[in-house]
């Protein structure tokens, strides 16, 4: 992990473990992730969760050849899938190996004009209500919240 990154990390921890935990329990999500994405490497620079994965903690770096956070970076919009299980060809991405999540909202985190990483929510049961106007403006807000702290 590059230096800008182990500033990232620092200031995440210090400014938004508190506001990633109240999120990921508001949305009822098990993971709280933000993330960098460079080239095809997926770095893990947050990670709020009750659950203590090992393969899942902070600089760990991943393929993210077919992730979710990829597509979000090459969208450059919010992604959301409610119900995984029906996406079987994304068990085999080693994110999914370890977690096998039911449900997922991602947005990506711009800066300077790129889109550098994602702001992340997955949880282990699905969501056949979605995610209503509130909790969608919710992970936008904190994501341009993470951006303004992370330039």
């Amino acid at each position: 992990m590059n230096s800008h990154w182990e500033s990232a990390v620092r200031i995440l921890a210090e400014c938004f473990d508190d506001q990633l935990e109240s999120l990921r329990r508001s949305l009822i999500a098990d993971f709280a992730i933000v993330s960098s994405v460079c080239g095809n490497v997926y770095t893990l620079l947050a990670v709020n969760s009750e659950l203590k994965l090992p393969s899942l903690a902070v600089g760990h770096d991943f393929p993210c050849r077919d992730s979710y956070c990829k597509q979000v970076v090459r969208s450059q919009q919010m992604l959301i899938h409610t119900h995984l299980e029906k996406f079987t060809h994304r068990i085999l991405h080693p994110v999914f190996t370890v977690m096998q999540p039911e449900s997922y909202i991602g947005e990506p985190l711009w800066i300077r004009g790129d889109v550098v990483g994602t702001l992340n929510f997955s949880g282990f049961t699905a969501r056949p209500r979605g995610y209503c106007d509130q909790a969608i403006a919710q992970v936008k807000g904190l994501a341009r919240a993470i951006e303004v702290e992370l330039r």
